[in-house]
C-alpha cells in the first residue's frame, strides 16, 4: 500500500518493514550493553568471602604453613643484617666483660667473677655476630680496663648500645640469694636506657628460668651513665650461692644467658617490639 506524500509516493509496507529492523537494532544493541554493563560491575566488586568451616587436619596445616612463613620472614630479616654487619652497616654493640687483670671482682667458691664475665661476653659476641650485629669486645682478655676507658672507647666508636656483663654477690648471711638484676640510668631521658635493660632482663630470664630480681633505676654507675648510647649492666647470678656459681661455670647455662642477652638486644633494635 502507498500513501501520498508530498515531492511522490511511497510504499508504507517498506517503511514499516525499516521501522521494525531499526527497533529490533536498537534492541540487540540495548541488550547487549546491559549485559556488557553488568559483566564490568561483577568483575570490578570484591569477591565475598567465603567462610568454611576449618577442623581437624587442614587447621593445623594452615597453623603450620603460617608458622612456616613467620619462619621465613625471621630467616630473610637476620640475612639481611648479616649482610649489613658484613659490609659495615649493622648496628654497632659494645660487649663489656666487667674486671679483668689485677681486678678480679667478686669471688665464690674458687671461681672468680673475671673469668665468667669473659666467658659469657664471648659468647654473647657469637650469638650478636650470627644475628648479624657488629661487636665491638672491650676485652677478650685477662687484662685490666679503667671503667673511664671503657666508656670513652664506646663514645669514640659511635656505639648503637652498651652491655656490661657481671656477677653479683651477696654480704648478708643468706647464701641462697639467686637470679638476675639488671642495672641502669633512667635519670637520662635521652637515651632509651630502660628499654634496653628491660628486654634484655626479661629475654635472659625467659631463656634461663633463673630467678628474676630488680631491674635497677641507678644512675651512678660509671659505664651507663658516661656513655652516650643506650646503656645497661647486667648481674647474671651469685657467686655466693653455690649452687648458682656452678651453674654459671658450665658452657650449657652460659649459652641460655648469652642467648637471652642477644634476643633482647635483638628486639630493643626492632622499633615495633615492646613488653
Amino acid at each position: 500500500m502507498y500513501e501520498r506524500k508530498k515531492g511522490g509516493w511511497k510504499n508504507r509496507k517498506k517503511k514499516n518493514r525499516e521501522a521494525g529492523f531499526l527497533q529490533a537494532a536498537l534492541l540487540v544493541i540495548l541488550t547487549v550493553g546491559i549485559c556488557t554493563f553488568m559483566e564490568m560491575v561483577a568483575l570490578a566488586a570484591p569477591a565475598p568471602p567465603v567462610n568454611l568451616p576449618v577442623k581437624g587436619k587442614e587447621k593445623e596445616a594452615m597453623q603450620t604453613s603460617w608458622m612456616l612463613e613467620v619462619a621465613e620472614n625471621v630467616l630473610v630479616a637476620q640475612n639481611l643484617m648479616m649482610e649489613k654487619a658484613q659490609k659495615g652497616e649493622g648496628p654497632l654493640i659494645v660487649v663489656d666483660a666487667g674486671h679483668g687483670g689485677e681486678d678480679s671482682g667478686c669471688l665464690g667458691f674458687g671461681t672468680y667473677e673475671k673469668d665468667i664475665n669473659l666467658q659469657i661476653a664471648l659468647r654473647v659476641k657469637q650469638c650478636l655476630e650470627k644475628r648479624g650485629f657488629r661487636v665491638m669486645m672491650l676485652r677478650e682478655t685477662d687484662e685490666f680496663l679503667a671503667i673511664e676507658e671503657r666508656a670513652e672507647l664506646a663514645n669514640s666508636h659511635q656505639a648503637d648500645a652498651y652491655v656490661s656483663i657481671h656477677q653479683n654477690t651477696y654480704e648478708g648471711s643468706d647464701k641462697s640469694v639467686s637470679g638476675i638484676e639488671t642495672w641502669y640510668d633512667g635519670a637520662d631521658t635521652d637515651r632509651d636506657n630502660e628499654r634496653l635493660a628491660r628486654l634484655i632482663h626479661q629475654q635472659t630470664i625467659k631463656s634461663t628460668g633463673a630467678n628474676e630480681r630488680m631491674l635497677w633505676d641507678i644512675a651512678d654507675l660509671y659505664v651507663t651513665n658516661k656513655t652516650l648510647m643506650p646503656a645497661c649492666l647486667i648481674e647474671t647470678g651469685f657467686l655466693t650461692n653455690q649452687k648458682e656459681c656452678r651453674l654459671l661455670s658450665t658452657d650449657e647455662y652460659q649459652e641460655k644467658i648469652a642467648e637471652g642477652i642477644a634476643e633482647g638486644i635483638e628486639m630493643y633494635f626492632q622499633s615495633e617490639t615492646d613488653m
